[in-house]
């Protein structure tokens, strides 16, 4: 494998990045709705591993450093890059597991479940050990959390299932990605 990045891989490692950054301000008033993970997931998916955890590192990066709220503290901010890194290089796996075309919506649906169930974890984790809540206070801010993990891993695998297959069809469909040169993994 080329150890450099070519421009095609350049020019969509950003593309995909400001598409998920866009898309993360446009959702941003909305509690646990989001189609950053989605993005970053079609470009591992259409990519490959290294572009799609490339992405996944910029977009989440810029994402909340710029964060409207403020950057996340260290711990956290670690685990959201971490997280969506993750998610990128999930969508290569899927892609390289070669199943037909039927088995898309099950296997995109199930990775948008459990990505964003680590993302939920990881991200959970990283707040309530930061702060420093003894068990019981980790126990409450866990508990206090689960309507907002239930909604955004509901939600996301119902985007995963339903919009990321009919976008990943359609663009290597249309050739605007050549499947066998755009991926780098």
């Amino acid at each position: 494998m080329n150890k450099n990045l070519t421009s095609f891989e350049l020019i969509n490692i950003g593309g995909f990045t400001a598409l998920g950054v866009a898309l993360g301000f446009a959702l941003f008033n909305i509690p646990n709705i989001e189609l950053v993970s989605a993005t970053i997931f079609i470009s591992g998916y259409i990519l490959g591993a290294r572009s799609g955890a490339i992405t996944g590192l910029l977009t989440e990066s810029i994402f909340s450093i710029f964060n409207p709220l403020g950057m996340a503290a260290p711990p956290l901010f670690i685990a959201q890059v971490v997280s969506m890194i993750l998610i990128g290089l999930g969508g290569a796996f899927v892609r390289n597991l070669r199943i037909k075309q039927w088995q898309v919506p099950i296997a995109t649906g199930s990775a948008g479940f459990l990505l964003t169930s680590v993302f939920s974890v990881l991200t959970t984790l990283s707040f309530v050990f930061f702060i420093g809540l003894d068990k019981t206070g980790r126990v409450a801010a866990i508990i206090s959390g689960l309507g907002f993990y239930t909604l955004h891993i509901v939600f996301n695998t119902i985007i995963f299932s339903t919009i990321v297959p009919v976008i990943i069809t359609t663009a290597l469909k249309t050739r605007l990605f050549k499947k066998d040169e755009a991926v780098a993994a």
